[in-house]
């Protein structure tokens, strides 16, 4: 099997189709998506639409609980409640029937769990290899036959291995899946980029050459902030460029962790 693998879309058509393009050239057998279909971006009923004519096996995310109302907004940015609020009014009975059936945890395959947040919650940010290890240890003890736990809402994307542990994803296009380990990756995220250039970012996992391909590429981002203005969202919703202190610590932790390594 190989599956495309998509997260964090935010109501962001451009990035998704952009996305789309490139998975589907690449001859994908089925696309798997670890939610936040909606919330900031200007057309959450089309990127719902187009997951579902993709009959993508999705999961749901916080944001999509919150646009059912299923999930409070406390604690969420002032830019998550406002463009929620948008949203919630915007959502069509189809999408909101579409949201309302997805599940918190997917398992598409016996070898590949699905999630938002983590195992246990959509709003648990897994940033640090002790958090993905404690997922690892979780994947095992319910889904003994997992290899893969695929994971967003962290907006960044990473890989952790079972015996590898962190590994560099930054600049790194893909990586074999070794024999006896198992993995929690998560692809960043389509929609809503929170990295310095904003992009759309997925990945191929490629069961059969036993390869995860990540994909980070450019799409029409004028057209999203045209469709923001039209609606009367803020700029930010499409890209969160973060602080220059918050780039800096995290190439310090990446030299940091590749120096113990030698």
């Amino acid at each position: 099997m190989r599956y495309g693998v998509i997260s964090d879309i935010h109501g962001n058509l451009e990035a998704l189709e952009a996305a789309i393009a490139i998975l589907s050239a690449q001859g994908v057998d089925e696309y798997l998506c670890a939610g936040d279909l909606v919330g900031y971006g200007p057309k959450p009923n089309e990127c719902v639409a187009r997951v579902a004519e993709l009959e993508a096996k999705c999961a749901a995310g916080n944001h999509d609980l919150m646009a059912l109302g299923a999930l409070s907004d406390e604690g969420c940015t002032d830019l998550a409640r406002e463009t929620m609020r948008w949203t919630r009014r915007e959502l069509t009975a189809e999408s909101r029937a579409y949201l309302e059936q997805l599940p918190l945890v997917l398992v598409p395959d016996p070898g590949t769990v699905v999630a938002h947040g983590s195992l246990e919650s959509t709003t648990e940010y897994v940033r640090t290899d002790q958090q993905r290890a404690a997922q690892l240890q979780l994947l095992g003890n319910g889904f003994p036959d997992a290899t893969v736990l695929i994971l967003g809402h962290t907006h960044q994307r990473s890989a952790y291995g079972s015996a590898a542990g962190g590994m560099r994803t930054r600049f790194r296009h893909s990586f074999e899946l070794a024999g006896g380990q198992t993995y929690v990756i998560n692809p960043g995220s389509v929609g809503q980029s929170r990295d310095l250039i904003a992009r759309s970012r997925f990945m191929l996992l490629d069961y059969p050459r036993r390869r995860v391909t990540l994909y980070s590429v450019p799409y029409d981002i004028r057209a999203c902030r045209r469709g923001l203005r039209e609606v009367g969202l803020p700029m930010a919703s499409v890209h969160a460029k973060p602080p220059l202190r918050q780039v800096a610590a995290g190439w310090m932790r990446g030299a940091v962790r590749r120096a113990s390594r030698f």
